[in-house]
């Protein structure tokens, strides 16, 4: 799952001093998302399964042993049995482009690795992921060569399975059972960092950083019993930092392009070919980037900062990221992530009086035809005068206004919006907990609670099943 990048981007802009090239502590242990690696092919060449697993796995998770000087690694795959019956939405359409592959579950995998196109196709089969899985669980945990302290979990399908070396180097095995099944490996992490309290989250996926944000808050609120204050703090919070890609940002350098030489020029002689820009990574602190966000919102409020939501500032700027786009919702037409964070001083006291910090959620309404009405009223300033009574009020004025058509066809329609608060509303109960998040489809008095129902079997948004 992801998110709209121009996020991580304004929060680097934010908050420099939170993005690193070096860990900001010494984690205690580190989380991998191992789906992520397992997506990843090759181009070219035979590459057999041993390979693949040394190259994606082995070398990977033994860096972090090395690198770090962990005694613990937590490797996370999907558990397909607990994905949420609404990302379907998501894999139908990653996967629509893919001609559809058969894979029966008593084939065995090929002797060599797919490449190329063959590749996609296959992993994209959840038949063929599982079996990929399964060899690597076989042969990852005697691949590392664990030494005596060091131990590595794979948390997959049902509860967790720890791997730890005896004293004749024989692997033994114990399940965590009291570690209940979850579905997608991006959500998981959040459980290591109450157990072992500093952590490193490997993983790529832009969601990673507000589901941390989410648990820092939650964890800081619980110590201050709600006052966010740091002197009334009962013991140490979680700290959570990811590794992931770096972002770029304005005012960064980049590696310069080769100058051009005219046409017909011939090279020069022994002239060396431009090097590709090496992939680079940075740390991500939570701890830090949460504090700094807290103090942006604090500013946008002013005197009137409330303090029933003083513990719910990072929800309810997860509230704004849910409607610019997520793996279970769809995003804003027009409007990006940068765009609504050069609003937020503006946007954060609609904000506030759209969510509601006893349940957790947005009021539909009230984010509707205030939150999204006064994005919309922000972005098109010089077409909407004034704050707009009502979402339709909005949307009414921009498509009489003299914007192009193509903007005003892409316009969203105002049960779409109000579909998509709902469902925001179900993703920040399915990030703040994984464990006891309620059915997508959930309906209530005829109504899709979450904005999600259920159509030819699967799951669908609420207002394109309406319209048939």
């Amino acid at each position: 799952m992801t998110i709209d990048s121009t996020w991580i981007a304004s929060f680097k802009e934010e908050a420099p001093e939170a993005f690193t090239p070096h860990a900001p502590f010494h984690p205690k242990a580190v989380f991998c998302d191992g789906q992520i690696r397992l997506m990843r092919g090759h181009s070219q060449g035979l590459l057999t399964w041993d390979d693949y697993i040394w190259q994606q796995f082995q070398s990977h998770v033994a860096r972090f042993f090395r690198n770090h000087g962990v005694s613990v690694v937590i490797l996370a795959f999907d558990d397909y049995a607990h994905v949420p019956e609404a990302k379907c939405m998501t894999q139908l359409k990653r996967r629509r482009h893919l001609p559809k592959l058969e894979i029966l579950a008593r084939e065995p995998l090929p002797p060599v690795c797919p490449c190329g196109a063959r590749w996609e196709q296959s992993i994209a089969n959840r038949v063929f992921k599982a079996k990929v899985i399964a060899r690597v669980i076989e042969v990852l945990p005697a691949l590392l060569n664990l030494q005596m302290g060091q131990s590595l979990i794979i948390d997959y399908a049902g509860c967790p399975v720890e791997y730890t070396p005896g004293p004749d180097g024989a692997l033994t095995s114990k399940e965590w059972t009291h570690l209940c099944p979850l579905g997608e490996a991006d959500v998981k992490f959040t459980r290591y960092a109450d157990i072992y309290k500093d952590l490193l989250v490997d993983s790529v996926d832009g969601d990673s950083i507000p589901i941390a944000l989410l648990h820092t808050e939650a964890a800081v609120r619980d110590l201050t019993r709600g006052s966010m204050r740091p002197d009334d703090l009962r013991a140490a919070p979680p700290r959570v930092c990811i590794y992931r890609i770096t972002t770029r940002v304005h005012g960064e350098e980049a590696r310069p392009s080769p100058p051009k030489r005219a046409k017909g020029d011939p090279s020069p002689q022994g002239e060396a070919k431009p090097k590709i820009a090496r992939r680079t990574f940075e740390y991500v602190s939570i701890p830090l980037l949460h504090t700094r966000l807290r103090d942006v919102v604090d500013q946008c409020l002013g005197r009137g900062r409330s303090a029933s939501h003083e513990g719910h500032y990072m929800s309810m700027l997860v509230g704004l990221i849910g409607l610019t786009g997520t793996d279970f919702s769809r995003q804003m037409p027009q409007v990006s992530g940068r765009s609504v964070y050069g609003f937020l001083s503006d946007l954060v006291p609609l904000l506030m009086a759209s969510y509601d910090p006893l349940k957790g959620q947005l009021d539909v309404s009230v984010a509707a035809d205030r939150l999204v009405a006064g994005i919309y009223a922000h972005k098109f300033a010089s077409h909407i005068k004034g704050r707009p009574p009502s979402l339709e009020s909005a949307l009414g004025t921009l498509r009489a206004s003299k914007l192009s058509q193509r903007t005003v066809t892409s316009l969203p329609s105002a049960p779409q919006i109000r579909t998509t608060v709902r469902n925001v509303n179900w993703v920040l109960r399915y990030w703040r907990d994984p464990a006891a998040v309620p059915s997508p489809s959930e309906s209530e008095g005829g109504v899709a609670v979450y904005g999600f129902v259920k159509h030819k079997g699967v799951v669908a948004y609420a207002d394109t099943v309406a319209l048939h």
